[in-house]
């Protein structure tokens, strides 16, 4: 899924997800769900970051969706992970 998401995400002509890097795909608890962790840069407001990438939530899940093979596209969580200060 991870790479699924990547490449869907690479596809995505928004300069603020440009921005983002994907870290993860955890199961939250179970396949049902899973949690999408992604890293912004410094500059980039995480709360914009967020609003832009559960905008495009349901058409990443349509992407999962056509390259899994189960009766249901699991749900996708967001996550902005901040960067850690030095």
């Amino acid at each position: 899924m991870h790479d699924v998401l990547s490449l869907a995400l690479a596809d995505v002509d928004d300069p603020v997800i440009d921005q983002l890097a994907l870290i993860s795909v955890e199961p939250a608890p179970d396949a049902g769900r899973v949690l999408v962790t992604l890293a912004a840069p410094g500059d980039l407001d995480p709360d914009l970051a967020l609003q832009r990438i559960r905008a495009i939530g349901p058409e990443l899940r349509e992407e999962v969706a056509a390259e899994i093979h189960r009766r249901r596209a699991p749900e996708l969580v967001f996550r902005i992970a901040l960067p850690v200060p030095v």
